[in-house]
């Protein structure tokens, strides 16, 4: 199903997942078996009004008259409105006109003859029967205090005790983990039991029992599936906790992303990500607080709804009216994490020289807004119609900070480190996410002497943390928590919110799924805010050609595509684009420092461009002499090559030397190397095979 096919429902689309939010009760005991009794009896009273007024007007003709003609367009009317509003089975139809429609004769009938015995007696004949399918439909439900409820679909007293024991004997006995506790006051709630768990005073605290989940399930002896929560009791004193354990969770099935309005919280500054897993409350990721602006990090294996999380986080931001958002996307994997960010992002950044200017622009906001700040004396950030919040986005960052990979590396985490520490008093926040469950999503492996990998950890943890599902433990080293998330159930957006703000519960929850569906309507419909005029001057030039630098790297794209559908390949240049590898560093234009004691450069830094392998047409502009025959040269060639010959030899110092784009140096080296003369010596150093 494309775009096109859902635009007609989309609203319905919306409609139909209001239920995620707020689930409505469903119809218990024998209300549903009672409507066709109380329908007769409603007959019954109307017949009788119908003689009452008929005595006290001594009309009754015209009172008999009016009330029957009445009572069948009534009928009528009542079964053409019901079938359209609610399908219902052809035979199931039928029977509900003949009700009307029968319904409508008795009552002419009584008014006209009067109330009788034999009346009654038809009624409740007729009636029964045509109720027999209807009641068939509409078996009764047993309200949930009945016992025979309780035993099916809710926990047992039994399990109920069965946890207390488990705790004394296995926890709380006196060589236990937590020897001397204690698990009280019992409650059986819809996903499991609840109670109040007794800490040791000046021993043991609430925080330190949140972190041993693992140790909890298994003293608890829990299944795989099945979880615990603990968190601070509201009214008893410390160290006092409530726990849960959730033997039957609420979100087994997928929840449809609700759209903007449901999914961010404008009194809270926060995005819904999606329901608690014993269905109580609402996992939020927290943006906007104590006139701040916080991003964090989110770790999830291949599978777990990483991107899916992000699209959600960063669409509920750019809808929002009350906190206007600017959403910037960048992406170490090529932009292939997702398309839907990439196209409707204010910027996206999709190679690491885009990226890197990507993040110093976003420095540049940081300076802007501080300095408005100081200028109106202003302390914090609060984002405004005229002064919208930057929310960067910087996926699969392990790449980005890979220096194997991106030569730029230790200058973006440089700029990264200081968007986390300082970026939420002026408006800036940074949200990265990867695949790694290792401090290499920080950079670790650049930060061996200065610890700026972990700096970066905490500094994006002081906001949000979002644990999904991964192959491995090791990610909860990363978050400081006793969450194994490799026992997370096989379930897209399954995750657990870790350090969330004061007073929020810290527990596994199911977070909205954005559907295929929905990535083609709603993105549509947002208006995806760009930077202000004042913003946007100070981001330079970098930020003016953005949509450029985007349409280069489609252009380089379909180039790609072109080039394999005809066979003519460079398998150099594809390596190269594969791994992402720049151009050339980013040079010109130099600004104060990202860490405070090196400059930052930003400039434009064109996206690599494939070169066919097909050779490249000649022009007479030059000649140079190769093996005793003579080359002919283009304009660009002879201006390369001289570069080389003057000692200019790295793609970097010829796109400086020459004035041409890095993809037009690219391009002339990879025509240089087909005409034998010159080499790449080594990685990004060319030098002359023949003199010139």
């Amino acid at each position: 199903m494309n775009a096109t096919d859902t635009q007609l429902p989309a609203d319905q689309l919306a409609d139909d997942v209001v239920d995620v939010v707020e689930d409505e009760p469903t119809p218990v005991g024998m209300r549903a078996q009672a409507a066709p009794w109380l329908a007769m009896s409603l007959l019954v009273m109307a017949a009788g009004a119908a003689r009452i007024a008929m005595n006290a007007t001594g009309e009754d003709a015209d009172v008999a008259s009016g009330i029957a003609a009445t009572a069948f367009v009534v009928a009528v009317v009542a079964a053409y409105t019901h079938r359209r509003r609610r399908p219902m089975s052809r035979q199931l139809r039928l029977r509900l006109r003949a009700a009307w429609l029968l319904s409508a004769a008795w009552l002419s009938a009584v008014t006209y003859n009067g109330m009788s015995t034999s009346a009654l007696a038809a009624l409740t004949i007729v009636g029964t029967g045509l109720s027999l399918l209807y009641w068939r439909e509409h078996r009764p439900k047993l309200n949930l205090v009945e016992p025979a409820l309780l035993l099916s679909t809710m926990p047992t007293p039994d399990d109920n005790d069965l946890y207390i024991t488990r705790w004394k004997n296995n926890l709380g006995r006196p060589n236990g983990t937590f020897a001397g506790s204690t698990l009280e006051d019992p409650e059986i709630i819809r996903a499991g039991y609840r109670y109040t768990l007794r800490l040791v005073p000046g021993v043991q605290t609430v925080a330190a029992v949140a972190k041993e989940v693992e140790t909890l399930r298994s003293g608890l002896q829990l299944m795989p599936g099945q979880s615990v929560i603990v968190e601070e009791h509201p009214d008893l004193p410390a160290p006092t906790a409530i726990l849960t354990v959730v033997t039957k969770p609420q979100v087994r099935e997928p929840r449809g992303w609700p759209g903007p309005e449901r999914s961010f919280d404008s009194a809270s500054g926060a995005v819904n990500l999606g329901p608690f897993i014993d269905g109580e409350g609402m996992a939020q990721f927290t943006v906007y607080r104590n006139q701040g602006m916080f991003g964090g990090y989110i770790q999830g294996g291949p599978g777990s709804g990483k991107s899916r999380t992000i699209e959600s986080i960063c669409m509920a931001l750019a809808a929002s009216r009350t906190h206007p958002t600017v959403i910037w996307y960048g992406d170490g994997q090529h932009g292939d994490s997702s398309p839907l960010l990439v196209e409707h992002a204010d910027y996206s950044a999709v190679t690491f020289d885009a990226i890197y200017n990507m993040l110093a622009c976003a420095l540049l906001v940081m300076r802007i807004n501080g300095a408005i700040n100081r200028q109106n004396k202003q302390s914090g950030f609060t984002p405004t119609q005229e002064r919208a919040g930057l929310f960067v986005v910087l996926d699969e960052c392990h790449k980005v900070f890979d220096a194997n990979q991106n030569p730029h590396a230790a200058a973006c985490q440089n700029m990264a480190l200081t968007i986390a520490r300082e970026g939420r008093k002026v408006g800036v926040a940074l949200l990265m996410a990867s695949q790694s469950p290792t401090l290499d999503a920080f950079g670790g492996a650049l930060t061996s002497q200065n610890n700026g990998a972990d700096t970066l950890r905490a500094s994006l943890l002081s906001g949000n943390g979002l644990l999904l599902a991964s192959k491995t433990g090791n990610a909860k080293q990363v978050f400081k928590v006793d969450i194994d998330p490799t026992s997370f159930p096989d379930l897209p957006g399954y995750g657990y919110l870790c350090n969330p703000r004061a007073g929020e519960r810290s527990a596994p929850y199911r977070g909205f799924w954005v559907t295929d569906e929905m990535a083609g309507i709603w993105p549509h419909r947002i208006k995806w805010r760009s930077l202000s005029p004042v913003q946007a001057n100070v981001a330079g030039e970098r930020y003016a050609r953005r949509h450029e630098e985007a349409e280069e790297q489609m252009a380089a794209d379909m180039e790609l595509i072109a080039m394999a559908q005809a066979g003519l390949l460079d398998v150099d240049a594809i390596n190269r684009a594969s791994q992402g590898t720049p151009a050339s560093a980013p040079s010109s234009t130099v600004v104060a420092g990202a860490a405070g004691d090196e400059s930052l450069v930003v400039n434009r830094v064109p996206m690599p461009w494939l070169t066919p392998m097909a050779t490249p047409a000649a022009s007479p502009a030059a000649d140079t002499s190769r093996a005793g025959r003579t080359v002919a040269l283009k304009d660009g060639q002879r201006l390369v090559l001289e570069a080389i010959r003057t000692g200019n030899n790295s793609p970097k110092r010829i796109t400086m030397v020459t004035g041409y784009s890095a993809s037009q140096v690219h391009n002339l080296l990879n025509e240089l190397v087909d005409l034998g003369l010159i080499h790449n010596s080594r990685f990004g150093h060319y030098d002359l095979l023949v003199a010139a």
